[in-house]
């Protein structure tokens, strides 16, 4: 009778540990590091208000998603956001924005303030893209669109495709390289900007 309790008991321990499951880690995208030096010094008379990132439905999750060389999209099982891409990318490219002090007034999505211009961005893909030569990248495809919010017609739009190379095709590596082509996305949107306005005299 004992030796069929102690065949019990370790049926169930044994049973218990093989449900143990690893913690899941979360993370988050940051803004780069305020320049020391501005390039664009030129501040408009302007106010401008983020829209904020619609994305694929494929993205409006969590999850860290990764791109195989097939074009099969996968998720990895212990590493999440802890925001949405497309809400990240919004945060990363406002402080951007408000860093290179392009605009009078700097407005996010959840503002219920009135601007002059409305930037509005379609995110389609975000990445950890895994090749088959065993290495890895982040690959960023989004597009802006700059609005008159008066009478909502386009004034421009350009279309970005950020890579950055990952140290490996780990999770962790991944997140470094997409935090890197997210910053290198908010540097090279700034510019297209700043361009846009010099070029229709919109900057004083």
């Amino acid at each position: 009778m004992i030796h069929i309790l102690l065949l019990a008991f370790f049926g169930t321990f044994i049973a218990g540990c093989t449900t143990i499951t690893s913690p899941v880690t979360a993370y988050t995208l940051t803004p780069a590091p305020i320049a020391t030096s501005r390039l664009l010094t030129s501040q408009s008379s302007l106010s401008l208000k983020l829209a904020g990132t619609q994305a694929a439905p494929s993205l409006s999750t969590k999850a860290l998603l990764y791109l195989s060389n097939h074009q099969e999209v996968g998720s990895y099982l212990y590493s999440r956001w802890n925001d949405l891409p497309s809400m990240m990318i919004d945060r990363v490219l406002l402080a951007a924005l408000d860093d290179a002090q392009l605009f009078s007034a700097l407005l996010p999505k959840t503002s219920t303030g009135n601007t002059d211009l409305l930037l509005e961005s379609t995110l389609s893909s975000f990445y950890h893209r895994i090749h088959e030569d065993k290495t890895s990248d982040a690959y960023i495809d989004i597009t802006y669109a700059l609005l008159d919010s008066k009478t909502k017609r386009t004034l421009a739009s350009k279309r970005f495709i950020i890579t950055s190379p990952a140290a490996s095709m780990d999770a962790p590596a991944g997140v470094t390289a997409l935090t890197n082509a997210t910053h290198l996305l908010s540097q090279q949107c700034t510019a297209w900007i700043y361009v846009t306005m010099k070029d229709n005299k919109w900057t004083k």
